[in-house]
């Protein structure tokens, strides 16, 4: 045990043991470490969420646009034909 005299009255101040400097070692250790294992989790995070985004630009968004294009046109088939019909009807009646 290492007693420490700050003032030099010749009484310790503060004492520190060897297992007092390896737990502060290790607290150290493990604050670096949880820093860096969670800076690369981010990393790792902003990484993926960028794929993610091009992936939607690509993929996501012109298949959705495809898919109303499509509907767009069913609608205008589907009132054509309803005239039709109902052109029919009327050609029935008379």
């Amino acid at each position: 045990m290492a007693k420490i005299d700050i003032n030099g009255d010749g009484k310790a101040d503060f004492s520190i043991s060897i297992a007092q400097i390896v737990m502060i070692a290790s607290l150290f250790g493990s604050i670096i470490g949880s820093y860096y294992t969670l800076s690369a989790k981010i990393e790792a995070l902003e990484t993926a969420s960028k794929k993610l985004k091009e992936n939607e630009q690509q993929y996501t968004w012109p298949a959705q646009r495809k898919l109303e294009a499509d509907f767009q046109e069913i609608k205008l088939e589907m009132r054509d034909f309803m005239k039709d019909l109902e052109y029919l009807q009327k050609d029935k009646k008379k």
